[in-house]
């Protein structure tokens, strides 16, 4: 197989949204919202803006929290594939609704939720004008990016397109592409959450990020190139 020649198999990966509410709220609205696709692109694209360390003016107090060292990063272009079809051995056959449920679960990753359960009530409540005066104030919940075991991170969602590919006799689509940009979200951005949810997220960002210094360590394992620079051979 030659670097120009794409992998046969496609990668399953998932998105997975956690409801961030503890107590009840959170028991009550405990089942994630979970995408699972297909990945096979022949680019992936990462990019990273570099740290910087705070101007001179901008050094804090003494006592003041220490600024965060880490690295700004996004996935851009970012395209799954969803193909309930080419998936074999599925517990439940393809039917009109696969495709668009899971686009539906999509949208809600960039929509604040009570989660599932509570935003499918309160749709209930609006529709049948029985909802209650006690408004709770929904929130955009966190999306853990999971991708075999290379790259398991929080991410927001910043831009999202469909492209779907066919239609049944009621037009819902047989099959759909979403290209989207993804902004990985650091352990500073869950700072004031004590939240389950922000824990995992967290946790997940640091498997990510000790596997990278783990592999950067483990790269001094070849220093061949090195040494032809200083004594070529």
């Amino acid at each position: 197989m030659t670097l120009t020649t794409p992998p046969v198999k496609s990668v399953k990966g998932a998105m997975i949204q956690l409801n961030p509410k503890s107590g009840m709220a959170g028991i009550m609205n405990n089942i994630p919202n979970v995408v699972q696709f297909d990945i096979n692109p022949e680019t992936l694209t990462r990019s990273f803006t570099p740290w910087k360390a705070e101007a001179e003016e901008g050094v804090p107090s003494p006592g003041a929290p220490v600024q965060p060292i880490e690295v700004p990063q996004k996935f851009t272009g970012f395209e799954i594939s969803i193909d309930p079809y080419a998936t074999k051995g599925s517990l439940i056959p393809p039917n009109s609704f696969s495709v668009e449920a899971r686009l539906a679960a999509l949208r809600k990753m960039i929509e604040p939720t009570k989660g599932l359960i509570g935003d499918l009530l309160q749709s209930v409540a609006d529709l049948t004008n029985t909802g209650s005066s006690d408004y709770t104030p929904p929130e955009v919940a966190p999306v853990i990016l999971w991708l075999g075991a290379r790259i398991i991170l929080p991410v927001q969602v910043e831009s999202f397109t469909i492209t779907e590919h066919q239609h049944d006799a009621l037009y819902y689509p047989i099959r759909a592409t979403v290209a989207m940009d993804l902004k990985v979200l650091t352990p500073d951005y869950f700072r004031c959450s004590d939240s389950d949810a922000a824990e995992i997220a967290i946790a997940a960002y640091e498997y990510t990020r000790a596997q990278s210094d783990l592999l950067a360590v483990a790269s001094l394992a070849d220093l061949s190139p090195l040494w032809r620079l200083i004594a070529p051979i």
